[in-house]
């Protein structure tokens, strides 16, 4: 196919079957995050149409955010064009970048905002267990991020136990949306030192804060703080790496979505660095060495869209599986645990990287799977459905390699620092009552 031959065929694409309301800006030079609104999940969809309506073939090849930008990139990754360079990794990490930023989860790197706080506090191994958190699968068999029954129980349990932080809810569950609002007002003025106000609110809801994924509703945790001016707030987005000032009206209306209801204080005036028995006990507590409870989850979605009784089921499959992407990023926070352990240890980078590398493919591994099972919906063609299942099963024992590398790591980590790698009987009786809660 030609250059302008695939150009008009995402054109056709997004005008009509994806209903993209931003055409008025496509054209080769759009960029298809700022200007067309193209986030991964419209990307995989756009990518089936062009496929199985337009015959364009589609690579066997990761497609990574930072190989196409334009329109005109996209098609020439597609063409296979020479000039569409493909970005190497680099063979050392200099001194002074840290491999481990990236996006995993809102409220956890809301809390790992707090300990970064204080020069000497390493955040990475708050994020243990993270690649396994909590998720929800609906009664119509959809995979959702979030739920109204879930809690960060388990999470500010841990963080005053493994660092001394204090978490406590300002939002009132009893108290109306307004009177929510203006207790947060309230404490937002209120001056105090080491303290920081964590809101839940609605993206979806703040188009000054353009995250480039279109999902409705979008809760999400940020931390957000007073300036000098009442009608202007600072938001900081841990999890997005990003902070700036927002209008005040802006963040109250995200808040006061119905989409979304929570809030909590982190007090860090009495932060300080894990004891190593604490973080056996975290790790302990969240590692799952026999489960892996996403593509546990995936494949019981995929058997129950893909079953031949349900034929009206096997469209929905594209929807069940919208909310993938995220769940899917959690996967990284295995790079921060390789990343501690890497420091901790002082072993290679190249040894740290080639882990890096296993959990890169883990994550691209998702979304080619997203892409399959979007494809799956759309053709509605069930002789595709055993090839879906092998990539999950691929993907399964991937991820039991990584652990099992992970927990090698950490039992000689135990050694290192001559720590049980075990649970001590004898400790303290709030620790085993932490214990005893579920991993999150």
């Amino acid at each position: 196919m030609t250059f302008d031959s695939v150009l008009h065929a995402m054109q056709q694409t997004l005008a009509g079957p994806l209903a993209n309301p931003h055409m008025a800006q496509f054209g080769p030079e759009a960029v298809l995050n700022d200007d067309l609104h193209i986030d991964s999940v419209v990307l995989i969809n756009l990518l089936v149409h062009l496929e199985t309506d337009h015959g364009v073939a589609i690579p066997e090849r990761d497609f990574r955010k930072e190989d196409f930008v334009t329109v005109a990139d996209l098609i020439r990754v597609l063409l296979a064009s020479p000039s569409a360079a493909v970005a190497t990794e680099p063979e050392a990490a200099p001194a002074n970048q840290d491999p481990s930023e990236i996006t995993v989860h809102c409220f956890v790197s809301c809390l790992c905002a707090a300990i970064r706080r204080h020069e000497g506090l390493d955040f990475r191994p708050f994020y243990f267990g993270t690649w396994d958190s909590d998720f929800a699968v609906t009664a119509q068999q959809h995979l959702a991020y979030h739920d109204a029954e879930m809690t960060q129980d388990h999470y500010i349990r841990w963080v005053e136990q493994l660092y001394g932080i204090r978490v406590s809810q300002w939002h009132d569950p009893a108290l109306s949306k307004s009177d929510n609002l203006t207790r947060f007002e309230k404490l937002l003025h209120t001056p105090a030192t080491d303290r920081q106000l964590v809101v839940m609110l609605d993206m979806f809801h703040l188009p000054e804060r353009d995250t480039k994924y279109n999902q409705d509703p979008f809760p999400h945790f940020v931390i957000v703080e007073p300036t000098a001016d009442p009608e202007v707030w600072h938001m900081n987005d841990p999890d997005y790496r990003w902070r700036g000032d927002l209008p005040r009206a802006a963040i109250l209306n995200a808040m006061a979505r119905p989409s979304v209801a929570g809030g909590y204080i982190l007090d860090s005036t009495r932060a300080r660095a894990p004891e190593p028995q604490d973080l056996v006990a975290y790790f302990n507590a969240t590692f799952r060495p026999n489960a892996n409870p996403l593509t546990d989850a995936l494949r019981r979605i995929i058997t129950y869209h893909g079953h031949p009784e349900r034929p009206l089921a096997l469209p929905d499959l594209e929807i069940a599986l919208r909310e993938l992407p995220v769940l899917s990023l959690r996967k990284y926070a295995y790079e921060h645990a390789f990343a501690f352990f890497w420091r901790a240890l002082d072993t290679s980078f190249a040894a740290f990287d080639a882990h890096c590398d296993q959990v890169e493919a883990l994550c691209e591994g998702f979304r080619r799977l997203h892409f399959q099972a979007a494809k799956l919906a759309h053709t509605r063609d069930r002789a595709q459905l055993p090839d879906l299942i092998a990539a999950l099963d691929a993907l399964d024992r991937l991820e039991f390699t990584i652990k099992t590398a992970l927990h090698a790591q950490f039992q000689t980590w135990c050694r290192t620092t001559q720590v049980a790698a075990s649970i001590s009987p004898n400790r303290s009786h709030e620790t085993r009552a932490i214990l005893k809660g579920e991993p999150a």
